[in-house]
C-alpha cells in the first residue's frame, strides 16, 4: 500500500504533465496490441500457403494456385491471389497487380505505428518540460533567510520525476516500434519471395 501511495505523490509532484505521459503509454499500449494481432494475421500460415502454391504453379494451374491463395488470409496470399487472377493477361500485369497488392498491404501494416515515433519525440519533451517548470518552482521557494538553503534540492528531486517518466514512455515506445518494423520486414520478405515464385512460375509457362 505505501509503494502504491508513494507512486501516487510522485505522480502528484510530476506536474500537469504526468497525466498527458500516462495518457501517451496507455496509447502506446492499446496500439501494441491492436498491431499485433493484425500483423499476426497477415503472417499467419505463409509457409503452408506457399507450398500449396508451389504444386499447382510448376504445373501451370493458375485456377487451382488462386484457390489455394484464397484459402488464407496471410499478406502473402493476398498478394498472390491479385497476381493470379491477372495470370491469363500475361507476367507484366500479374506484376504490376501483385506491386499494387503489396503496396496496400504494407499501407495497413504501418497504419499507427507513426503514433508510436510521435510518443518516441514527445514524451522526452514532455518529461523536460515539466522538469523545466518544476525547478523554476523550486528555485521559487528558496528562502536563505530563513534559515532553509536546501529547501530547493527537495523540489528538483521532485522536478526529475517528469523527465524519468518521460524517458520511461519514449523507451517503451521505441521497444514496441523496432519490434513492429522487425516484423514488418520479415512479412514483406515473405511477400517477395511468394511474388517471385508466380513470376518465376508465369515466366517459365509464358516465356
Amino acid at each position: 500500500m505505501n509503494s502504491w501511495q508513494e507512486l501516487w505523490r510522485l505522480f502528484e509532484k510530476g506536474g500537469f504533465v504526468m497525466p498527458l505521459l500516462l495518457l501517451g503509454s496507455i496509447m502506446a499500449v492499446a496500439v501494441a496490441v491492436e498491431r499485433y494481432r493484425v500483423f499476426r494475421r497477415a503472417a499467419a500460415e505463409t509457409a503452408a500457403m506457399r507450398e500449396g502454391l508451389e504444386m499447382h504453379l510448376l504445373t501451370g494451374k493458375w485456377d487451382e494456385a488462386l484457390a489455394v491463395a484464397e484459402q488464407y488470409e496471410n499478406l502473402a496470399a493476398y498478394v498472390a491471389a491479385a497476381g493470379l487472377e491477372q495470370a491469363e493477361r500475361g507476367s507484366h500485369t500479374a506484376e504490376l497487380a501483385m506491386e499494387s497488392a503489396a503496396n496496400r498491404g504494407a499501407a495497413r501494416l504501418r497504419q499507427r505505428l507513426d503514433l508510436l515515433s510521435l510518443m518516441v519525440t514527445m514524451a522526452p519533451l514532455l518529461g523536460l518540460l515539466g522538469t523545466v517548470i518544476g525547478m523554476i518552482r523550486a528555485f521559487n521557494v528558496l528562502n536563505v533567510s530563513s534559515g532553509q538553503p536546501f529547501a530547493i534540492t527537495g523540489g528538483v528531486g521532485e522536478a526529475l520525476v517528469a523527465t524519468a517518466a518521460g524517458l520511461c514512455v519514449a523507451i517503451l515506445s521505441i521497444a514496441l516500434l523496432a519490434f513492429f518494423r522487425a516484423k514488418l520486414d520479415g512479412i514483406l520478405n515473405d511477400v517477395e519471395e511468394t511474388a517471385a515464385m508466380i513470376m518465376a512460375a508465369l515466366l517459365e509457362q509464358n516465356p
